[in-house]
């Protein structure tokens, strides 16, 4: 009898002894993100019949469980990863949107002083000053054009580096989640199948910091691994083995990196339409529904300001008498407003008169004066109205993406406030079973006392 109440007491020393320490392990790691709660199961150990019926024999821990829902932690991935695409997105059209409506340094003060400036040839047509001010200030429009269309690119190549680091890091990230496969699955085997929590809480971190990259799918193995799947499927790890992504340049284009997965038989592209969610994603998403479409604009506007100037200048007459000549020129039309240049650089070639009236009349700088305004470009649009509109439609882009963003974020706040009151350490709590386990091991020790105590009476008889 005595032995059987020293193996009971002995059994809940040991189960309070191990519940001590899962609970001391929780308060350690209160504060380390992706932590999930751990739980010291208690079961009763299978009783005794005898005469009397069946005898309790203690308890035992049948395992160390961590607090953890698979479904608030999908959820949690996938708002993360939507959050992720939109801010990124939103904080480069940001840049767009603060660079075309600048009061300042756009393009609409640039074209109102060159038009201020054909404006004072019209009203002086003679003056060599006036004529002079005309040409500086087309100098200073196609200047603007040239800049802006500069930072359009500088933009570009932002993009191409930073889809770079963002493939390192999730080439990094699959590497330790392969790799955390493996222990995984040699630690469990190890420990007859009982869960390596902390190493599961390590995995699971990793895969939530790879979805503020790409979307992210997992799919969970019966030995314990995760197969992991980004964008709209792309394999990145399977079981112990980890695939490589690399930046290479488009074969249409050899300025646009684009992704493609490294093969033992060589690349194969991942089309951008695949690669949806994170960081990633929202870089794709901006580069080809925001940025080439703003640059193809831009210009267009710039070809079609240049091609309907130059065809009124050349119905003109210039002090000489000569008929006017190209006012602007673009060497490259796929890349106008970073080629364009003032074409002539003597005021006395500006056409100004139409030759109705002699070479010193305004009629031509009237109507190249009036072309500020008039629909000459195709869609029936001014040169400021389509640039309006162009400022607009990124606007509106902008404010769009910001307000989804803001949305986006409260719902990943939500989703990680619920994941976080589940699986997350209140140490108040802990302190609570901190008191509780102490009071359990010191009544299991106290049984021991008395079973040393009643076999010591036992021997004495």
């Amino acid at each position: 009898m005595t032995n059987s109440v020293m193996s009971v007491g002995v059994s809940g020393l040991q189960a309070a002894q191990t519940a001590l320490l899962t609970t001391s392990h929780n308060i350690s790691n209160a504060t380390i993100p992706g932590y999930n709660r751990q739980q010291a199961l208690q079961s009763a150990n299978t009783p005794q019949a005898n005469s009397h019926g069946f005898l309790g024999r203690g308890v035992h821990i049948s395992t160390v469980q961590r607090i953890y829902s698979q479904y608030l932690d999908s959820q949690s991935l996938q708002a993360q990863a939507q959050s992720s695409q939109l801010n990124s997105h939103y904080n480069e059209i940001k840049r767009i949107d603060n660079m075309l409506a600048d009061t300042t340094s756009g393009l609409t003060p640039a074209l109102h002083d060159f038009f201020n400036a054909v404006q004072g040839v019209a009203s002086n047509p003679s003056s060599i000053p006036s004529r002079q001010a005309m040409l500086s200030s087309a100098e200073s429009l196609v200047s603007r054009f040239q800049q802006m269309d500069q930072r359009l690119s500088e933009m570009r190549e932002g993009v191409n580096g930073q889809i770079a680091g963002n493939v390192a890091e999730i080439n990094s990230l699959a590497q330790q989640i392969a790799g955390l496969n493996a222990n995984i699955q040699a630690m469990e085997s190890h420990a007859n199948g009982q869960p390596a929590n902390d190493l599961l809480d390590q995995r699971d971190a990793l895969i939530r910091n790879l979805s503020q990259f790409a979307n992210v799918d997992v799919v969970r193995q019966s030995n314990g691994h995760f197969n992991v799947f980004i964008g709209n499927g792309q394999s990145l790890v399977v079981g112990s083995s980890a695939m490589a992504l690399k930046v290479v340049a488009s074969p249409g284009d050899p300025q646009r990196m684009t992704v493609a997965m490294d093969l033992s038989q060589g690349e194969v592209l991942l089309p951008e339409h695949q690669l949806q969610g994170g960081s990633l994603g929202g870089l794709l998403a901006f580069r080809s529904e925001t940025l080439d479409s703003v640059q193809n604009d831009f210009h267009q506007l710039a070809l079609g300001f240049a091609n309907t100037f130059n065809a009124q200048h050349q119905a003109g007459l210039d002090l000489q008498g000569n008929l006017g000549g190209d006012f602007f020129v673009i060497t490259d039309p796929a890349h106008a407003a970073g080629s364009i240049r003032v074409a002539i650089s003597d005021p006395a070639e500006i056409a100004a008169a139409d030759g109705t009236g002699g070479v010193t009349n305004n009629l031509n700088a009237l109507s190249l004066a009036r072309l500020q305004t008039e629909n000459t470009l195709q869609g029936g649009m001014s040169y400021q109205s389509a640039y309006a509109k162009l400022v607009n439609q990124v606007g509106n882009k902008t404010r769009e993406l910001e307000v989804t963003s803001k949305a986006q974020e409260s719902l990943l706040a939500q989703t990680d406030q619920a994941r976080q009151s589940l699986s997350g350490v209140n140490l108040e709590e802990e302190a609570a079973n901190l008191l509780r386990y102490q009071q359990m091991f010191q009544a299991s020790s106290k049984v021991i006392e008395i079973s040393n105590s009643l076999f010591d009476s036992l021997l004495r008889i």
